[in-house]
């Protein structure tokens, strides 16, 4: 019988982090009274044929595209849902979503930034009904360089709601069976192309690191976990939002007193030290210089045909830094931008809601109210945090429930972290990791190595460090606890 449920494991997660997904009821009562009759006379943007592209099951469709070729180059329109129209600055349902600050994506379940009212009916692009928008119309050359854009709030009406796998499916024969977006879509592949070469010549990051797809049946046991599929649909959408963010940083560094921005960090000097130590250990001379971390995309690309590619890409993104929101501009080290900031999902992110507030301010020549940014958006970064540690401890309850099927079998793990009281080890096979205590290694006595990050037998040398290859076997699970003890 089954030991756990989901919503326990939901449950303790939201605990652990400090989330709540109860509503005052306030907000709620606020948020059943909006209405929306579309009377202002806004930016008609009916005839365009705009699509959202989304998973299978989403329900806030917050991004709806439309795109044109020329003979100049391409233009292309992002339609973002217009949330400042509904959710004003100190009302209920703004001071609920900024102590939120961001939706929290569990399996099989939503703790949503808004209420659903807003979240997944007025503010959500569904197809053929009016909506609200907040548009950056961008231009590019046949490059796919930007040339100019410009933001203006109008109305849009979704011509189609699309998955990743019809487009992809659209992608891969070349055809696109609806005419009513039929040449729209093929001018977004075309794009999309040469936004890719761009993103190669910038130098942007791009670990490959396998992430599970676990599927349940209907009484929520866990049946099997595969490698979750990276689509090139994902991709267009990708970069379609991220030139959306990098002319909307553009606007709020030109024309805001004080913007938002999406930073990320050069690594620090210390976990390069480490990655280089441990890429020596597997024969990979990379010192970790100005100018092999400028030269990190090409690195990454050079190792992927590695048998241990997958761990070493995970060993290169633990010596990255978080990315964070801020008021200080430094530039975004993975994505290789020298501006950038977050645009395209206020109906999930407070601090894209903050970013259409200032550009709509600027468009509308209105005063911007003098708020203390810098808190908000530390306190937005931490709850950013929160809500990724608290998705992942369910996946991790979930993979233990997978792994305990396995107890007593033998995997090979890759060492992920090192202490003095033991070894993390990754299992690629089981797509979790585990603990495997010094007290279980074989008999000898260990000293933790920190320059090294490793675990050193004085008495009969054996050696465990950081990046090594292990043969481990499945120990005791705890599911609720998200924990699993390895053995030698």
């Amino acid at each position: 019988m089954k030991k756990y449920q989901l919503s326990d494991y939901h449950q303790k997660a939201l605990n652990d982090y400090g989330l709540d997904d109860t509503w005052p009821d306030g907000v709620l009562i606020n948020a059943k009274k909006i209405e929306d009759q579309f009377l202002d006379d806004k930016h008609r943007l009916e005839d365009f044929p705009f699509v959202t592209i989304d998973g299978e099951d989403a329900k806030d469709f917050d991004d709806a595209i439309f795109c044109s070729q020329n003979d100049d180059g391409f233009h292309l329109k992002v339609a973002i849902a217009d949330v400042s129209h509904y959710v004003k600055p100190d009302t209920p349902i703004d001071r609920e979503a900024s102590k939120r600050t961001t939706s929290v994506y569990f399996i099989r379940k939503v703790v949503p930034m808004l209420p659903e009212n807003l979240s997944n009916v007025l503010c959500s692009l569904q197809p053929q009904k009016r909506r609200r928008a907040l548009c950056v119309e961008i231009n590019f050359d046949k490059q796919g360089i930007i040339k100019d854009y410009k933001f203006d709030r109008g109305i849009i009406k979704s011509a189609a709601r699309l998955t990743y796998n019809e487009v992809e499916g659209y992608m891969n024969n070349s055809s696109v069976p609806d005419d009513s977006f039929k040449e729209s879509l093929q001018a977004s592949f075309i794009l999309f192309n040469q936004l890719l070469k761009q993103r190669t010549q910038r130098g942007a990051l791009d670990f490959k690191i396998a992430e599970p797809t676990i599927k349940i049946d209907k009484d929520e046991n866990v049946i099997d976990v595969i490698d979750r599929s990276r689509l090139t649909s994902h991709k267009l959408i990708e970069e379609f939002m991220l030139a959306a963010n990098i002319v909307a940083a553009d606007f709020l560094e030109k024309n805001c007193k004080k913007g938002i921005f999406r930073v990320h960090g050069n690594p620090e000097s210390i976990k390069i030290d480490r990655l280089s130590q441990t890429l020596k250990r597997r024969s990979i001379n990379w010192q970790g210089d100005i100018e092999d971390i400028q030269n990190l995309p090409f690195f990454l690309e050079k190792i992927q045909n590695r048998k241990d590619a997958s761990i070493l890409n995970t060993l290169i993104l633990q010596a990255m830094q978080r990315a964070e929101y801020t008021t200080e501009n430094i530039g975004h080290f993975g994505l290789k931008y020298k501006k950038y900031t977050h645009f395209t999902s206020p109906i999930r992110r407070y601090p894209d809601l903050l970013v259409h507030r200032l550009i709509i301010a600027t468009l509308s020549n209105e005063a911007v109210e003098d708020q203390e940014l810098q808190g908000l958006l530390e306190y937005c970064s931490a709850q950013e945090k929160s809500a990724e540690f608290a998705s992942k401890q369910v996946i991790q309850n979930l993979l233990c429930e997978y792994a305990a099927n396995f107890k007593g079998k033998s995997f090979k793990g890759f060492i992920t972290g090192v202490k003095d009281f033991g070894l993390f080890v990754d299992v690629p096979k089981l797509f979790t990791s585990g603990l495997l205590h010094v007290n279980d290694l074989p008999n000898d006595y260990y000293r933790y190595n920190a320059r090294n990050y490793s675990l050193e037998g004085k008495r009969r040398g054996n050696k465990f460090s950081l990046g090594d290859e292990i043969n481990i076997y499945i120990g005791d699970v705890r599911e609720l606890e998200g924990k699993i003890s390895l053995y030698y």
